[in-house]
């Protein structure tokens, strides 16, 4: 009988080597490599702008009485801005340093725009300018209630129908949720000229009668007959 073997193959210089079976030469098994699967991935929200500008700065006063006024938006579109104070340095027409007070504490929601004033009688007699600094307390993703306004109107009061400065009320429906009955509140008000300047304004603390709207009367101190007035309003968080 004849015996079988098995064949070695060399190749000179890098050693291969293989080794075969006796018989038929063997199949070669197939594989698979494992196909990558995408994994979708949120793209992250860009930097919100915690912000607040001031927009605009005016100063109504008559007799004793001067109410320095600033409107200020929240630059913020998640972001509510709080604790927010207004600080406000008075100077008369030649340029004279005059007193100096801050705002009640306000809350901004994202992308509110909210007038601001501070009463600053005798300390501030016959300002004719007024410079702020704002400090924000904190930036919150919690925001409590905010307001919008509609219906303001202007009356004049005692000097100021004669169109000069005097006192008037500013009146409108404030309309907001989420907020209970007897909560306090303070409410602005923001009077311009016809070129959009600032002549005059004022505050209202007060408390929210209930329901989702109510009508405010804001005392304001105007230095000639306003063109419009605004009206916003804040409450704690």
């Amino acid at each position: 009988m004849r015996s079988k073997r098995c064949g070695l193959g060399v190749l000179t210089g890098t050693v291969a080597v293989g080794v075969a079976g006796c018989g038929a030469p063997s199949t070669p098994t197939s594989s698979t490599s494992p196909t990558a699967v995408a994994t979708a991935t949120a793209t992250p929200a860009p930097p919100d702008t915690d912000t607040v500008t001031v927009v605009t700065t005016g100063v109504g006063t008559w007799q004793l009485v001067t109410i320095p006024v600033a409107l200020l938006h929240n630059d913020a579109t998640r972001h509510g801005a709080e604790e927010v104070v207004v600080h406000f340095s008075t100077r008369s027409a030649a340029g004279r340093a005059l007193g100096s007070l801050d705002s009640a504490a306000v809350n901004l929601a994202p992308g509110e725009t909210l007038p601001v004033a501070a009463d600053c009688t005798d300390a501030c007699n016959s300002a004719a300018s007024v410079s702020v600094t704002v400090t924000v307390g904190l930036w919150t993703a919690m925001t409590g209630a905010s307001f919008t306004a509609t219906g303001v109107a202007y009356r004049c009061g005692t000097g100021a129908c004669g169109g000069g400065h005097g006192q008037g009320d500013v009146t409108g429906t404030l309309t907001t949720s989420r907020l209970r009955q007897g909560a306090a509140l303070v409410a602005f008000a923001a009077c311009t000229g016809s070129g959009g300047a600032i002549v005059g304004g004022g505050l209202l603390q007060t408390q929210w009668q209930g329901g989702s709207s109510g009508t405010v009367e804001v005392p304001v101190i105007v230095n000639r007959a306003p063109a419009a007035c605004r009206i916003g309003a804040s409450t704690g968080w």
